[in-house]
Order: structure tokens, then C-alpha cells, then sequence
């Protein structure tokens, strides 16, 4: 439910700023309350991900394997887009008046773009998180050991021979046939 509110929180900051432009702030005097409020639940969300991929990188042996069990952690396309819609219908009653007003077209899909974008970046970034926790568990910072091959004396080639010769319990198969 956390993820789902911050995130959606960013999106619809992020769509109001791609809709509006740099006409006019975000929530009037407001505006920086909420763009703390956006970062500080964007940091909250990299924090908890990164801090349940770390305790659970030593169970897993792939990062594919512990970036599916975090995957419920990250909000799904169509709860963060009702989430930034029910954000940006928040920011903008709370907004004194506006420059201009956006068509409602262009709002709805800046919503729609800066929730698939936030959706895209989320699992991405719990499928990196997974696999370098995982690989930073998995790390050995052992010394390898040391191991010395032994030199075989020179063997001569009168003793090589015998070998050789040695292979053959029988003759070969060409020299069985009857003549």
C-alpha cells in the first residue's frame, strides 16, 4: 500500500510537470512539501527493497529467483495510475489557479506514461538490486590456495618404447586375415 501511495505520489508530479510545463508549480505553496514528500517515499521504496534483497540474497542461489519474490513490492501499472490520478486530482484542488488549463486528453496520458515509466523502473530496479545482492553474498574474498604441480622427471625414449609397444596385446587386425 506504502509503495503504491509514494510512487504514485512521483508519478503524478511527474505528469503534472510533463502536462503543465514550468508554468506554474505543483500545489502552489505547497509545492515543496510534496516534492519532499515524492523523493522521501521514492527513498523509503529503495530502501525497503534493498534492505529485503540483502537479507534475502543468502537464501537464494539467483537473483532471478529473489527479484520474484520481491516482486510483490512493486506496484502494480494499474494501482499506481489510480493512485497518481487520485494524487494529481488532490495537487490540483489544492492549487490557487492555474496559468492555463491542460486538456484533459494530454493529462490523462502524461499520467499514463509516467505511470508505465515508473512501473518499467520499478521492476528493473528490483531485478538489479536482486542480482547484485545475491552476487555481492556469493562473492568469495578467499585467498586461493596454493597448488604446486610436481615435475615429472625426463623419461628416456628406450623406456618410452616399451610403452608403446606395450599397448598391443594383439596384432592388429589386418595381420589376422588368412592368406
Amino acid at each position: 500500500m506504502l509503495p503504491v501511495a509514494s510512487l504514485g505520489l512521483l508519478a503524478a508530479l511527474l505528469a503534472h510537470m510533463a502536462s503543465y510545463g514550468s508554468d506554474h508549480v505543483a500545489g502552489g505553496t505547497h509545492h515543496t512539501a510534496l516534492e519532499l514528500l515524492a523523493l522521501g517515499g521514492a527513498g523509503g521504496f529503495v530502501l525497503l527493497v534493498a534492505a529485503l534483497a540483502a537479507l534475502g540474497a543468502s537464501r537464494h542461489a539467483d537473483g532471478s529467483i529473489l527479484a520474484a519474490a520481491l516482486r510483490p513490492f512493486v506496484p502494480s501499472f494499474g494501482g499506481l495510475f489510480a493512485s497518481a490520478t487520485l494524487w494529481f486530482v488532490l495537487i490540483e484542488s489544492i492549487e490557487p489557479e492555474h496559468a492555463y488549463e491542460a486538456p484533459v486528453l494530454v493529462v490523462g496520458l502524461c499520467l499514463f506514461a509516467a505511470s508505465a515509466l515508473i512501473t518499467f523502473a520499478a521492476k528493473w530496479f528490483v531485478a538489479a538490486v536482486a542480482a547484485i545482492a545475491v552476487a555481492a553474498v556469493h562473492l568469495t574474498f578467499e585467498r586461493r590456495p596454493v597448488t604446486y604441480r610436481r615435475r615429472f622427471d625426463h623419461v628416456s625414449s628406450a623406456h618410452r618404447i616399451d610403452f608403446v609397444y606395450r599397448r598391443f596385446a594383439r596384432p592388429p587386425p589386418g595381420l589376422m586375415l588368412p592368406i
